[in-house]
């Protein structure tokens, strides 16, 4: 039988004759497909796309789709259809959501604001204000200096670097020191070994040509 899935597999539907409780072997991803494997069975492929602006050939198509299977996001928008606004910028506000709903699920929410987020530029019904203060309460993030925390400022590539990191390994995390893999990014910038520990780790190959790209803005597709 031929099974598909629209949900990132999640669930898989019977699309043409056959058996409908089949054991699956093996789940991989090939190019933007997401194969399943199953003995004598056959070889079963998720093709729909499930965002209107994230078609199956976009070059993350199947990190978002990932994504949004594990609740990590809904997207960017429901009408006219679902779309998630792959080029779009992130903001230090939509980071926080991402990274704590990353870090402990989908279905994580934080705790209740109380007065004060703790920072200067974020009010307590602020949208996204739980979210910033238990980034913070977590160590994560300490702002943006002077008692802020910018929720509406970009989060760039040399900044992403440090969330992420920490979000992996916890608040005290300090990585190596940098030798200089990327030639944008010499010894001695502020966030070098940051930068370089994520390559490292293969969460980034740079943005091409042996550079990093530092100070360019985050996108939601990257």
């Amino acid at each position: 039988g031929i099974f598909t899935s629209v949900d990132g597999g999640a669930t898989w539907d019977v699309s043409h004759n056959g058996p409908t409780n089949t054991p699956v072997d093996e789940l991989f991803w090939m190019d933007t497909k997401l194969v399943a494997t199953t003995y004598g069975r056959g070889l079963f492929q998720q093709e729909t796309a499930t965002f209107s602006d994230v078609p199956g050939a976009y070059w993350s198509w199947s990190w978002i789709e990932r994504l949004y299977a594990a609740g990590i996001t809904g997207g960017c928008a429901t009408s006219p259809s679902l779309a998630y606004c792959p080029d779009s910028s992130v903001t230090r506000a939509q980071m926080a959501v991402f990274l704590l709903k990353g870090m402990h699920g989908s279905s994580y929410t934080p705790p209740a604001v109380g007065g004060s987020t703790g920072f200067g530029d974020v009010a307590a019904d602020y949208w996204a204000a739980a979210w910033i203060k238990q980034l913070a309460a977590e160590g994560i993030t300490s702002g943006c200096g002077a008692g802020n925390y910018c929720p509406e400022t970009i989060v760039t590539r040399a900044q992403m670097s440090i969330f992420l990191l920490k979000a992996k390994h916890g608040s005290s995390y300090s990585p190596p020191a940098a030798t200089g893999d990327f030639t944008d990014v010499p010894v001695g910038y502020w966030a070098d070994k940051w930068i370089e520990q994520l390559a490292v780790e293969g969460i980034t190959g740079g943005c091409g040509a042996g550079v990093y790209c530092p100070d360019s803005p985050v996108t939601r597709a990257q």
